[in-house]
């Protein structure tokens, strides 16, 4: 009963019921304890509610569930209703009970008081050794399925809320990478940093270098239009202090004690604030201003908390330091090409320290569920840096498709692949370019379709070598790729738009609403690179259906890296996933000379 669930109050009233009904007792009650208020509630009974309410507490000490938290050890009264000590307690049931066993919850790992549980008769009775060492061990049963209730509760939380500040993170970083309206970036960045480090009031300041002055540039939930225009210089205040020496700091009632403080002579703007945490912003080429968050806390923020306003100094960095180097591309195209690199490197640089962030949570994981979620949030992030590496090596921030494809291919096989299967990457030639928006949600994508293809296409341990192919052409106004593999293929019947995995929802999702294109998916035999004959889809199956779309003629040996593996390649059937969306490059933008020649494949090692 205990370990049946990880649902803690049907744990509690299944194992109330259980040991009622094995021990021959008429009651048995549970109580959880509660470190905050230092109480013990009820939670789950076999019977009928004491004074007919659910939400019954004792305190430590009081009654026969009070006395048994405090002291720690089994009680045992052959008639609980003579006893002056517990006789209250007792007779809160609507039948008077007077026969008690009770022995407390202990998690002894670490010794923590979890609650007590208790056995009661209407008659008196006298328990046995035998019966305090059942209850005894049903109670550290339960102190187990409780701790680990609550383990899985937190885990879940803390990757829902790990998820939300990625995808905040990675909100933050597009509205950066798309956009160089400075005012517009820094409200975000202001708000955003308050919403997750659990604060209520920011300021963002600028370092005018010619004065040495800070000057507030944005601000989160201060009213007062003082603030909005507040200055310090560098030294003064916390905000001046920590550009000078680099580092973070955390003070607590500081706007009251400081002199210099920008706060010092506005009560109003202070009210109920006490806490205060500060980051320099800081580049390569200097230090640009701080960010500062209050909060009403008495007390320092916590690591965690510090580590989200950083990430948000180095994010409001990174948009300041854009904003002016944009000023400088008006000079000529060579500046502009210098902003996006460092852009996309930095953005890279965030990424691969979240990822990092995700992957010391991912080995300090006790669940193998929560651990194989962080494990795919971190493939995807990885999947994103590639690309904003890609971007930042490439001109006017565009990359090809099939660069990208590479890098994710090279990701994949090496976090994804299993150690027994032997995997085959073609990439196909597509020198079509892509700009910013379009490569970082393609690259998503791919990264979402090969993990996919590894996971079930290849599940069969028995499988040693496998084949997956991206290849990608343009159709008029239309870039088409395709994922295929020659794995186990889906399911009869699977349908890929009803599919509610998390991967297979972001894909349709993604490719609805950033790319606004389609997805399909369909079994067919035959080459599946995209280009310039039919498929064989006599082999088609099941609810898919039979492709229209031309693809290029079968490998050659000539073109392969190894012919054998051509010709064992050649009878498989392949499951096929083709994206379609619209091109946003006209042709001449996306031609590079490699179009004036047949498509090749290009294979990645194995």
């Amino acid at each position: 009963a205990a370990n049946s669930t990880l649902d803690i109050d049907q744990t509690l009233i299944t194992t109330a019921r259980a040991v009622a009904d094995e021990m021959n007792a008429d009651l048995c009650v549970i109580f959880l304890f509660d470190e905050v208020t230092r109480g013990l509630q009820l939670r789950a009974t076999s019977g009928p509610l004491p004074y007919n309410s659910s939400h019954y507490t004792v305190a430590l000490g009081q009654g026969y569930t009070g006395w048994v938290a405090e002291h720690g050890r089994p009680l045992l009264v052959s008639d609980v209703s003579a006893d002056t000590r517990f006789n209250q307690e007792a007779g809160a049931y609507p039948e008077q009970m007077r026969g008690l066993l009770s022995v407390p919850i202990i998690f002894f790992t670490v010794e923590k008081l979890e609650g007590v549980i208790s056995v009661q008769t209407r008659e008196p009775r006298s328990f046995t050794d035998e019966d305090v060492a059942f209850l005894e061990v049903v109670a550290g049963q339960l102190a187990m399925g409780l701790e680990n209730g609550r383990l899985f509760e937190q885990n879940d939380e803390e990757l829902r809320r790990k998820v939300h500040e990625l995808s905040t993170l990675h909100r933050v970083s597009a509205l950066v990478a798309s956009s160089l309206v400075l005012d517009n970036v820094l409200r975000q960045i202001v708000a955003q940093a308050v919403l997750l480090s659990g604060a209520d009031r920011s300021v963002l300041f600028e370092l005018d270098a010619a004065t040495q002055q800070l000057r507030a540039v944005a601000t989160h939930g201060f009213e007062n239009t003082e603030v909005t225009r507040a200055a310090v210089r560098v030294g003064q205040c916390c905000a001046g202090r920590v550009l000078r020496t680099g580092e973070p700091s955390m003070s607590v009632d500081c706007m009251r004690a400081d002199d210099g403080c920008f706060l010092r002579d506005a009560p109003e703007a202070v009210g109920d604030q006490h806490s205060v945490l500060c980051a320099p912003l800081v580049t390569v080429h200097g230090p640009l201003g701080a960010l500062c968050v209050f909060s009403s806390q008495r007390h320092m923020l916590n690591m965690h908390q510090l580590q989200l306003v950083m990430t948000f100094a180095n994010v409001a960095a990174i948009a300041m330091e854009n904003a002016r180097l944009f000023e400088q591309t008006r000079e000529g195209l060579r500046t502009k090409e210098t902003l996006l690199r460092e852009m996309h490197h930095r953005v890279k640089n965030n990424l691969q320290q979240v990822a990092s962030i995700l992957n010391m949570q991912r080995r300090r994981a006790r669940l193998p569920e929560v651990e194989q979620v962080l494990g795919e949030t971190v493939d995807r992030i990885q999947g994103i840096a590639a690309t904003h590496d890609l971007l930042s090596n490439t001109e006017l921030g565009m990359a090809r498709i099939d660069e990208i494809a590479r890098k994710i291919a090279d990701i994949v096989r090496s976090n994804m692949a299993p150690p027994h299967l032997r995997l085959n990457f073609r990439i196909g030639q597509a020198p079509y370019l892509v700009p910013t928006e379009q490569a970082t949600t393609l690259a998503i994508l791919l990264n979402e379709l090969v993990s996919n293809a590894i996971e079930h296409g290849f599940e069969d341990e028995k499988r040693t070598l496998g084949t997956i192919s991206i290849s990608g052409a343009r159709e008029g106004d239309e870039l088409v790729m395709r994922v295929a593999d020659d794995g186990q293929g889906p399911p009869p019947g699977f349908s890929l738009q009803a599919a509610d995995s998390l991967g297979l929802q972001l894909v349709r999702n993604l490719m609805r609403s950033d790319l606004r294109g389609t997805v399909e998916l369909f079994r067919a035999d035959g080459a599946p690179e995209i280009g310039g004959t039919e498929i064989d889809a006599s082999g088609s199956s099941g609810s898919y259906p039979k492709p229209d779309r031309s693809t290029d003629p079968r490998l050659s040996a000539s073109q392969a890296a190894n012919p054998a593996e051509v010709e064992q390649d050649a009878p498989h059937t392949w499951t096929i996933v083709e994206l379609r969306f619209p091109a946003v490059l006209p042709v001449a933008a996306t031609s590079t000379g490699a179009e004036q020649t047949e498509p090749s494949a290009v294979h990645v090692g194995d």
